[in-house]
């Protein structure tokens, strides 16, 4: 690590927040009392961790000149992407009933890498799709973990499969509602729904007073479908009590 700080009052610039000039004032010291200081030697001095962002910005200043630089530049936009990562690891582990960790290596590296090419939905969206393709099937079931599904040579012909199909796409969207299993469709839940995505719903069918009679029917509804059933719903009620009640009905069971 070498500081291109001549004089120390260079460090006064007002460019440099306090905690930077702290780290400044830190190397400076380091290295005016042993100019030939090493990067593991200032590090007793300062914590990598929580100065690297800091670190960073200097180097790209040009108050440092950093080797490790580059390293620490793609381990910090790995952490900038640990939350998405998270996020979609627990959608997986949620619908498929599994204990998948977001820290193991392959499963990090490789969403890190989808996530810069592709939205969290899209993501969500191959893996509820290759959940309702193999879940039935002893033979593919296997394959439903990280290290088939986000593979960047099986990922890119998954997604196409979901872009034409759109199979298991309401699971995506329930989720992005937090849509609960039995949950009823009201108008105000309707109209955030997506017109062009499906949904997995229960019906109910009701008698002239309003009362639920029979048992239940699952069906799939288009978003737009739904709303403008709801809407003539809602209006039928207020004559005749007549009503289709929809329920949200998660699938994957």
């Amino acid at each position: 690590m070498k500081i291109n700080i001549k004089n120390v009052k260079e460090i006064l610039n007002l460019k440099i927040n306090m905690q930077r000039r702290g780290i400044l004032i830190t190397i400076f010291l380091l290295v005016d009392y042993s100019p030939k200081i090493t990067l593991a030697k200032c590090r007793v001095s300062f914590n990598m961790t929580k100065t690297k962002e800091d670190l960073i910005w200097l180097h790209e200043n040009n108050f440092i000149e950093w080797s490790g630089y580059e390293n620490a530049k793609k381990t910090l936009e790995v952490v900038e992407l640990e939350p998405d990562v998270i996020d979609i690891v627990d959608f997986m582990n949620t619908l498929y009933r599994r204990k998948f960790s977001p820290s193991t290596g392959s499963t990090r590296l490789n969403l890190v890498n989808r996530l810069k090419e592709n939205s969290i939905n899209d993501i969500k969206k191959v893996v509820s799709n290759r959940y309702l393709v193999w879940k039935d099937d002893s033979q593919m079931s296997q394959y439903l973990n990280p290290s088939t599904i986000f593979r960047k040579s099986k990922f890119d012909k998954y997604l196409e499969e979901v872009k034409h199909t759109r199979e298991g796409e309401s699971f995506v969207n329930a989720s992005n509602l937090n849509l609960e299993d039995g949950q009823e469709i009201t108008m105000s839940i309707a109209k955030e729904l997506i017109e062009g995505d499906t949904y997995n719903l229960k019906m109910f069918l009701t008698d002239g007073e309003g009362n639920k009679r029979g048992s239940s029917s699952k069906v799939v509804r288009y978003g737009t479908d739904i709303k403008k059933l709801i809407s003539v719903q809602d209006t039928n009620e207020k004559y005749n009590g007549v009503r289709e009640y929809l329920y949200y009905y998660n699938a994957k069971t």
